[in-house]
């Protein structure tokens, strides 16, 4: 028999797809695991339990959650929820709950959003815009994001972005040119819907609000201002022998007998002085020749002796005639609304939508609510559509050294100039791979790339910068753990945390609820998935920079319950789920107000009622008299006939009058787990402890029963009650080279495992309890971590060989490295 020994001294490869079992070729192959449930990969190559999670709300039902980080000191968790929006703290208390919202529940995961300062802007494809806007430390404003578009100067002009939706050649005549209400819009084809009454068309730029609905051609509406378009410089040009005035006048749109009146115009005269005067040329008259789309004629008296352009610098022309010159805005109810809003260097982005789906509006640079384009200057608002053979809708958008463009078949970038902001004239659209994103899981920024979930809801990528190739590649991050994948609908990334040198990309899988939790350190070419399972299901992830935090939904008592829970640092601070703290004190007495019933005097023995029914004391409990002096320790008790009264022997005799109460200082026993949270009828277990430093204490396991109380083996004072995860934790088929090539395929067996372990409490190795403890808990400092190798044999042979790691209860562990001795 021979021994092959194998050494695996890293895991940071997290759980890879079963179907690469046999791939013993790929550099993973030793550093991965065939199962790494509920436990954590480190940077260091280590492996220890996940960390448990903080119970901190009830949110009544389903809920996506979102950060707002105003400052390092005011951060709050963003809970949305059908037609409404509830905003905590941190700490998990509610600060304000927001009604009257326009997202309901099946839009919750697709709704985009993008921060900054104290306002976040809310945007879904099918919904008016909202903006969230933080007015105090503690409160919240919602607005419709219509209100916010800056007026001009005269009020007469929104800074809305515009664009024409009808066709081209789709014409809009407006019966007057003079401001006021009741104006008709008539179009040359069908375009109206009652949906347009309160949104905004432009008559060759001149606004007008529809207010009446009449039929799919006319509508009813208020000119704003005057109809007096200005033309370019100098825009008339008379023809030599003739009375033919030429009028440059871009996308005119009108046609040969359409009334129009010129104003404004100057003299246009030859060198000696003959051609055509001002008032000659500014007159009311009729087109006499459409040239083309922006040149048409009409003629005066007078007679022009040279072909001269002039008019002067501001020639206005008044026409109210059908013109093809006309557009709407672009975010309406019958037009839909942006699916992409972010801020991007000094600008806000909305891109997508139904209409415009491959549409980018870009406000003024500096000015976030102004999309006004004017004449393309340097910080003018922009207005780019992707353009390329095929329509690319537009999913998300986001901010990293360039806008980067998520659709459903391609990803995109903008490009400008190097060095230089984003400006009207020097950008373009630049496709740089062809996956598709996911509509409801959120791209993020992390570890030097953007990750994005892929259409198909299997992949996820992350798009990238190759300095090699100089491009922005989309490369797939899971292909190694595909089954950990199952169409995630929410996304969060955490970056640092305090105590931990990991960083970590959370998706939210639709499929079962589970979480799938990547961690990555690029330059040390680190990276490996694990997957989180709870009892029940996550539903949400967000991150405030230091924690995650998770919407969960746990059937309790047959209800769904809906929670905001904290996921801790580590499992030194929490190795629990759905946790809450309970402590002994004068407010939180589970015994009730019991008392002395009959005084004593020097006595070890007395009889006690007032206890709160169903709450027994136990031997191991201890109290005060009164809640001050001595602490007395409950060696025996036995009930009485009575209801709720015990006779109790304590650890020391004892002068008491009658009636004098006991205020108990630790307890087996503890209450209120019928609500903030409902534990009813689960199984919870009680530990202490913080950090890895502390003092550690496992307090046993009971059952929450009807009455919300639950009772443990051992007393305390103080501990966190929480239920178990299930870690499940496979090596992958042990093998390695050896003379003849490869172990693959041998009948093999682990004869002998090398656990190097720290830190640790509990660690069960194919279903066998590894004894890590030499004593029993001491009351005082708790139990013994332990640090250092376990060796433990296995029996049975194999072709395919395995370590299976669990725990029997949860406490924390930690895997620095197994050896095992492979004998074939």
């Amino acid at each position: 028999m021979a021994i092959q020994r194998v050494h695996q001294s890293t895991f940071h490869r997290g759980e890879i797809d079963e179907k690469l079992i046999s791939r013993v070729d790929l550099q993973a192959y030793g550093q991965a695991l065939k199962k790494c449930r509920n436990a954590v990969p480190l940077n260091q190559g280590g492996l220890e339990r996940r960390p448990g999670t903080l119970w901190l709300a009830d949110l009544g039902e389903i809920t996506r959650l979102e950060s707002f980080i105003f400052s390092d000191d005011q951060k709050y968790i963003f809970a949305f929820q059908n037609t409404k929006l509830k905003v905590y703290s941190t700490a998990g208390s509610l600060l304000q709950t927001i009604s009257s919202c326009r997202w309901t529940t099946a839009q919750l995961f697709e709704l985009t959003m993008a921060q900054q300062g104290d306002v976040m802007i809310v945007c879904h494809k099918d919904m008016e815009y909202h903006t969230i806007t933080r007015t105090g430390a503690t409160t919240f404003a919602l607005g419709d994001f219509d209100d916010k578009y800056k007026d001009s100067q005269n009020g007469k002009r929104t800074y809305k972005p515009y664009q024409k939706s009808a066709a081209y050649n789709v014409t809009l005549d407006i019966d007057s040119t003079t401001a006021g209400t009741g104006k008709t819009l008539t179009t040359s084809a069908a375009h109206w819907t009652s949906d347009y009454v309160g949104t905004t068309v432009r008559y060759h730029g001149f606004e007008c609000e529809i207010t009446g609905y009449t039929s799919s051609t006319v509508v009813t509406a208020t000119l704003r201002e005057n109809i007096a378009i200005e033309l370019e410089d100098d825009p008339l040009e008379s023809q030599e022998a003739t009375s033919v005035i030429k009028v440059l006048f871009f996308d005119h749109g009108l046609s040969v007998g359409d009334s129009i009146t010129i104003e404004g115009a100057e003299d246009i005269f030859d060198g000696s002085g003959n051609g055509h005067t001002a008032a000659s040329l500014s007159i009311t008259t009729t087109v006499t020749e459409v040239i083309d789309d922006d040149h048409f004629t009409y003629t005066v008296s007078t007679v022009g002796k040279v072909t001269a352009a002039g008019g002067g610098v501001r020639v206005i022309i008044k026409t109210h005639a059908p013109t093809t010159n006309w557009d709407e805005q672009m975010y309406s109810d019958p037009l839909g609304y942006p699916s992409a809003v972010t801020f991007h260097e000094n600008r806000l982005y909305f891109g997508g939508g139904d209409t415009f789906p491959d549409f980018i509006n870009a406000s003024k640079a500096g000015d976030f609510f102004n999309f006004d384009v004017g004449q393309a200057n340097d910080g003018d608002a922009v207005q780019v559509q992707i353009a390329s053979n095929e329509i690319h809708q537009i999913r998300h958008i986001v901010s990293e050294k360039n806008l980067q463009i998520f659709t459903n078949t391609a990803e995109f970038y903008l490009k400008q100039q190097i060095s230089k902001p984003v400006t009207p004239t020097d950008i373009s659209i630049v496709k740089e791979s062809t996956s598709g994103s996911n509509t409801k899981a959120r791209p993020h920024v992390f570890d030097g790339a953007t990750i994005f979930v892929q259409d198909n809801g299997r992949n996820v990528r992350e798009f990238v910068y190759n300095q090699s190739t100089e491009i922005l590649e989309a490369n797939n991050i899971s292909i190694e753990s595909a089954s950990l994948i199952r169409n995630p609908k929410d996304t969060a990334g955490l970056h640092s945390q305090e105590t931990r040198v990991e960083q970590f990309f959370g998706l939210v899988n639709d499929d079962d609820g589970t979480l799938a939790i990547y961690s990555a350190q690029r330059d040390q070419k680190i990276f490996g998935w694990t997957l989180y399972e709870t009892t029940g299901e996550f539903l949400s992830i967000a991150s405030s920079h230091d924690y995650f935090y998770v919407v969960t939904k746990r059937t309790v008592d047959s209800t769904d319950i809906y929670s905001l829970e904290q996921i801790a640092l580590n499992c030194f601070d929490l190795p629990t789920d759905y946790t809450i703290s309970k402590t002994i004190s004068g407010s939180y007495q589970p015994h009730g107000s019991p008392a002395v019933n009959g005084a004593i005097t020097t006595a070890s023995t007395l009889i006690v009622d007032g206890f709160t029914a169903n709450v027994t004391p136990s031997a191991g409990e201890t109290f005060q008299f009164g809640g001050t002096g001595t602490v007395f320790t409950i060696n025996s008790v036995v009930a009485t006939a009575n209801p709720n009264e015990y006779t109790i022997t304590i650890d020391s005799n004892t002068t008491q009058a009658d009636n004098a109460t006991l205020v108990f200082v630790t307890s087996k026993t503890f209450s209120g787990l019928d609500s903030s949270p409902d534990m009813t009828g689960l199984t919870v277990h009680a530990t202490s402890g913080s950090t890895e430093t502390d003092n550690y204490f496992y307090y046993g396991s009971g059952t929450v029963d009807s009455n919300g109380l639950v009772t443990f083996p051992n007393a305390t004072s103080a501990c966190d009650i929480g239920i178990d995860y299930t870690v499940d934790v496979e090596t992958l088929p042990q093998d390695a080279n050896i003379a003849s090539g490869q172990l693959t395929g041998y009948p093999r067996k682990i004869g002998k495992s090398i656990i190097e372990l720290h830190n640790s409490f509990n660690l069960q190795v194919n279903t066998l309890d590894v004894l890590l403890q030499n004593t029993v808990q001491d009351d005082s400092t708790g139990m013994d971590k332990f640090t250092g190798k376990k060796e433990l044999h296995t029996l049975g042979y194999s072709t395919e060989p395995f370590l299976t790691i669990t725990q029997s209860v949860p406490l924390p562990f930690r895997i620095l490295g197994i050896t095992t001795e492979v004998y074939y």
